[in-house]
């Protein structure tokens, strides 16, 4: 009986045929895991905005304190003919033999610590107070605008457009008290100028 044999270019012919389905497969199951990885990483973005949106609809909005820092402790409070006498006395402020009323709140800490605006809005302004250093203002709507005092190392320029809990600079010493690391805010409401203290239990809803 006569054996059949193979002619020469058969072998080779099938070896790289096998190479070949086999490169196709793994580029078609790379492909394939790539797509999901894609699809993975597109659901995650989704999911995340959809429990941000969520989220911000079921927590109530509110307005930040000035400060990150737990270490912050009110130093003197806002002025007020309507507060009691204890009250009054501690928001005044001394300053070369005279007494001042406060017209906003001073925050101090032993360590340095961040100032971040208390709500979104538009730095309006950035200038330099004799007494009280570097000031940055913000406008958070028609109504409502704060003032930060006694600032070091200013991060934002004016017309910026920032969030709440945005850091705007560090607390520093000033000319008004002796501490070192030392806020002052102001806060203005249509206008007038109001307790920060009072403030940051508004609903910024109510007040826009």
């Amino acid at each position: 009986m006569k054996k059949m044999k193979l002619r020469k270019y058969v072998l080779p012919t099938i070896y790289v045929l096998i190479i070949l389905v086999t490169f196709l497969s793994v580029s078609l199951i790379n492909n394939h895991l790539l797509k999901n990885v894609t699809n993975y990483n597109y659901s995650k973005s989704i999911m995340k905005d959809v429990t941000e949106n969520v989220l911000s609809e079921i927590l109530p909005d509110k307005f930040e304190r000035p400060y990150l820092s737990e270490n912050v402790k009110l130093l003197s409070g806002f002025y007020s003919k309507d507060y009691d006498d204890e009250s009054q006395k501690n928001s005044l402020i001394v300053y070369q033999n005279t007494y001042m009323p406060s017209s906003g709140t001073f925050y101090a800490s032993q360590d340095e610590f961040d100032v971040v605006s208390v709500y979104d809005g538009k730095v309006k302004s950035i200038k330099k107070d004799e007494m009280l250093g570097d000031t940055v203002e913000v406008q958070h709507s028609d109504n409502l605008t704060t003032i930060y005092y006694s600032l070091k190392d200013v991060t934002v320029r004016e017309n910026d457009d920032i969030k709440k809990g945005t850091i705007i600079g560090k607390a520093t010493s000033n000319n008004l008290v002796t501490d070192k690391n030392v806020l002052f805010i102001e806060v203005y409401l249509k206008g007038k100028q109001i307790d920060p203290e009072k403030f940051y239990e508004l609903n910024p809803n109510e007040v826009k």
